[in-house]
């Protein structure tokens, strides 16, 4: 008796759903994929707790006759090749023949679906990849896939699914890619009977760059062409300041799919030069068209990545076009934008301590931990503001009264390296200290603390300020609007993807007119539901973005306020991400390196 069997259908169909779903927004791309290869301009997808519990994908595409609808669910049953030759030219998003039968098998299944030449239309019912009944129906030509209980027979893959709202994440992302891959096509997603994404297809790039990223954003991406090595790209990419912090608005449409592809990325980014920062993505949309037989789109399960010939010599020529596209914003100069809260930029200015004298909170800690380190005191006041002290010729208005004097002349002696790390000595030797993850560590628990019910301080705005959103970015914006408003923003939606700021917090806010907004946004977009630890990854998410950066000069006072606040929290040597905020270097240690 052999060992080695053939398996059923039905398990073979379960280990290839392995591979293929993934998570509801598997189920959703495969489905999308049909459609769009079935010639639909028209799709809709539904949605229950983040398709965990129904997922519905309708469309206007050819359909199916009763016949094909049956053999769409066997194995390697496909419309797509006939020939092997058509698998090195590929000109579908689907074409294997297994995406249907995988996720069938692994839940409750209905698909509805009629073609033109058909009077009425077939309704197929499967459970569990088991076919349960075949009926006639009455549609309109396309298909509609219901499918209920994803996983509901294998719990051990159900049990790892994430949150509704994760999961929702992670589909909205499908939606985007789809909509910026196929730009006249129109689709909207809905869910729990909302709808939370509505694209009704675009007549032209303008069009589609602004149901996309919204007004302010659309208005800050430049046209781009190249041509190199029997490959065209045509697309935008946006300017240097609508650079994000995360790679969610790049786009890569190679002959019609979206991919991910590192080279092409890190490609565009070079192309920038000195213009942006490390951490810096800006938003792209490439659209490469080339011959089929060129690129190789079976190397990876769910067709996320792909193989070009030489692609090396596309990445070249479009490192260069880009270089040449941003070089043209050079020609006009830059006016830096005053910082709306930040202390450092008017530090010169008469007046400046004394505006900043009543800003600072209780704090005092005597030592440092052994390391003989002692901060300056500062006594108490009524407001705790996220915020440095400034340096100015005004500082002897603050000796007449000792509660408004935050420092004592005593005390050691600052060096600013690179404006990116502070020295100083201590009895063993000196300290380093990165001025962003200090600085970070103190905002981090200020604004924790204001979270958990401390009044935050704010500071109105002159003229409020009006915010359009990308229905993604708007999206996090409405979880994030009560938190925000804890810590000291004031801000209300207005309209369909808008919101009016009429306050930020006092302190080195670096609003710019919202951008640090969308950077929270970027921050927080990673971390999914609110949960019971969304309030410390929001208040990490905030110091993060709100904290002095590196190349930030600071005077010997800030300097000095900066560190006596780190050793005042609660967690002095880490920043919220675990990253060390300082290095201590010992009198021993210097005596061993130079042989002593």
């Amino acid at each position: 008796m052999p060992k080695i069997k053939i398996l059923p259908d039905v398990i073979a169909n379960k280990i290839a759903a392995g591979e293929v779903v993934e998570r509801p927004a598997s189920v959703v791309k495969e489905l999308l994929e049909n459609s769009v290869d079935a010639g639909a301009t028209r799709i809709t997808v539904e949605l229950e707790d983040g398709g965990k519990r129904l997922i519905r994908v309708s469309d206007n595409g050819d359909g199916m006759s009763r016949d094909d609808a049956l053999l769409s669910l066997e194995r390697h049953a496909t419309s797509k090749i006939s020939d092997v030759k058509d698998i090195e030219r590929i000109v579908t998003l689907g074409f294997r023949g297994e995406a249907l039968p995988s996720i069938v098998s692994v839940s409750r299944a209905v698909i509805t679906t009629r073609t033109d030449s058909e009077i009425s239309g077939t309704r197929l019912v499967i459970d569990g990849g088991v076919l349960k009944d075949v009926t006639d129906t009455g549609r309109d030509r396309g298909t509609d896939v219901e499918i209920r209980n994803i996983f509901y027979n294998l719990p051990a893959r159900r049990k790892f699914l994430r949150t509704e709202s994760t999961e929702l994440r992670y589909i909205k992302s499908i939606i985007y890619d789809a909509a910026v891959a196929s730009p006249s096509l129109s689709i909207t997603l809905m869910s729990n009977g909302r709808t939370i994404f509505s694209y009704h297809g675009a007549d032209n790039p303008q069009d589609m760059l602004l149901q996309i990223f919204g007004k302010t954003m659309a208005g800050h991406f430049l046209p781009l062409r190249v041509e190199a090595d029997e490959a065209v790209v045509e697309g935008f990419i946006g300017t240097p300041e609508t650079a994000r912090t995360s790679n969610f608005y790049q786009s890569i449409i190679v002959n019609g799919r979206p991919v991910r592809s590192k080279s092409i990325s890190r490609g565009v980014f070079d192309g920038y030069g000195p213009m942006l920062g490390h951490g810096s993505y800006p938003p792209f949309i490439l659209y490469i068209e080339t011959d089929p037989s060129r690129v190789d789109v079976n190397i990876h399960p769910s067709k996320r990545e792909i193989r070009m010939h030489r692609e090396y010599v596309i990445v070249q020529a479009l490192k260069d076009a880009v270089s040449r596209t941003v070089q043209t914003l050079r020609a006009a100069p830059t006016v830096e934008r005053p910082v709306i809260g930040d202390n450092f930029a008017n530090r010169n200015e008469p007046g400046a301590d004394q505006a900043q004298a009543q800003s600072y909170g209780a704090w005092r800690r005597d030592t440092y931990h052994g390391h003989n380190y002692t901060p300056q005191s500062v006594k108490d006041s009524d407001q705790t503001a996220l915020s440095f002290p400034s340096a100015g010729p005004s500082t002897q208005n603050l000796n007449t009264d000792p509660v408004q004097k935050p420092y004592v002349e005593e005390g050691p002696s600052f060096y600013q390296l690179k404006d990116r790390y502070i020295i100083t000595t201590i009895k063993e030797g000196a300290l380093i200290i990165d001025q962003h993850v200090a600085h970070e560590r103190i905002l981090y628990e200020e604004v924790l603390d204001q979270l958990r019910g401390r009044t935050p301080s704010s500071q109105q705005l002159l003229f409020p300020v009006t915010l359009d959103f990308s229905a993604a970015d708007f999206d996090v914006m409405e979880q994030m609007l009560p938190f925000l408003n804890r810590i000291g923003f004031s801000v209300r939606e207005f309209g369909e993807r808008s919101v009016i700021i009429d306050a930020i917090p006092s302190g080195p806010i670096r609003f710019d007119d919202g951008a640090i907004l969308r950077e929270f946004i970027d921050e927080m977009r990673t971390h999914g539901a609110i949960t019971s630890g969304y309030l410390e990854k929001f208040a990490a998410a905030v110091a993060c973005r709100a904290a002095v950066k590196a190349g930030k000069p600071l005077n010997q006072t800030e300097m000095q306020y900066l560190i006596d606040r780190m050793f005042a929290t609660k967690e002095p040597f880490v920043c919220p991400h675990g990253r060390p905020t300082v290095i201590r270097l010992t009198l021993d240690e210097l005596d061993r390196r130079f042989g002593r």
